[in-house]
This record gives structure tokens, sequence and C-alpha cells, in this order.
């Protein structure tokens, strides 16, 4: 099985989206999904000394403007590992305007996702709860996990929850 391909992106119930997990928090390493193989590989090392703060992954059966699958973020204390799907509900995107020079400007947004079976934060439905400091910090990650790489960032802004959810409904469309 593809898991971009192949695996549905939408619960069976409708309730919620598949997330593909390729980097756990804490690595220091992106792992990203070779879609020929089926399998993850080492992509790059981060800074030294950085790590991810949360599970970063893909949703399947989407395509972003940057034409690769849309970029997700689970909003999560436990760490999984690559390969693992997550069933989770849309709480936000960050609006990602992504750069390399010589070439247009891309979107690249991040949804952020809640995993549905954590009941301790079943409160959080929007980014818009969280704390400002927490996004701030998220986007500063954003920005530091791609110095040295060539590739640089501009933020439009945070969604909320319906907005994500159009946007993930975008890529979807864009993939069929």
């Amino acid at each position: 099985m593809n898991l971009q391909r192949d695996l549905p992106l939408h619960l069976a119930d409708g309730e919620g989206v598949r997330m593909v997990v390729e980097t756990p928090r804490g690595s220091g390493i992106k792992y990203a999904y070779d879609h020929e193989t089926g399998t993850f590989v080492w992509s790059r090392p981060l800074i030294g000394g950085m790590t991810y703060p949360f599970d970063f992954g893909f949703l399947p059966q989407t395509v972003a403007g940057d034409g690769d699958a849309l970029d997700a973020m689970l909003l999560t204390d436990t760490p999984s590992h690559p390969g693992i799907v997550v069933p989770a509900r849309v709480v936000g995107a960050l609006r990602v305007e992504q750069l390399r020079e010589g070439q247009p400007a891309k979107r690249n947004d991040r949804i952020m996702l809640m995993p549905i079976n954590e009941h301790r934060s079943a409160h959080v439905g929007d980014v818009s709860v969280l704390p400002a400091r927490v996004r701030e910090e998220l986007e500063e990650f954003f920005l530091a996990s791609l110095r040295l790489t060539g590739k640089t960032i501009e933020f439009r802004g945070w969604a909320n929850a319906e907005e994500a959810s159009d946007i993930v409904s975008a890529a979807f469309a864009a993939f069929a």
C-alpha cells in the first residue's frame, strides 16, 4: 500500500482525517516518505540541538501548493514513530508561503491536528485556544528548521479549524 495514494484521507465515520507520521516529536532528523519505495528515508538533520516539537507528517490523498502531500503537525505530548497512522481532527493551520531562490513562491501550509483518542486535549477544538506562546514557538520552529537549506518561508497567518478544513478539502480535491 502506498500511504500517500492508497490510504483514505477521511475516517470511515467522516468525523476526522488520517495523518501519516514521518518525523516523530523529539527527532533531530527530518524523515520523509518515499512514494516510490514505500519507505521512510533520512531526509536531513535539523540545526544542531534542534528537535521537532510535535509529530510531523502528511495527510494522505492530498496535494498542496508545493505539489507534495499537505503537511500536518500533531499537537500531542507523546511521540510516535515514522509510519504510524493517527486518526485526528483538524484544529487549524499555519498559512505558509515557501520561497526558493529563482523560483516562484508556493503555498505550503501546515495543518494542525489533535489526535481523536487523546482525551486530555479533547477541549482543544481550534488553534485559537492554544497559548499565543505555543503558536509563536511553532512559527519559530518552522523558520529555524529551514535555515541553511536554501528555502525560506513567510507566514500568512493562522487559520481557524473551519478555514483549515477548507484547506484540507481543496488539497483533497487537487489530489482527485
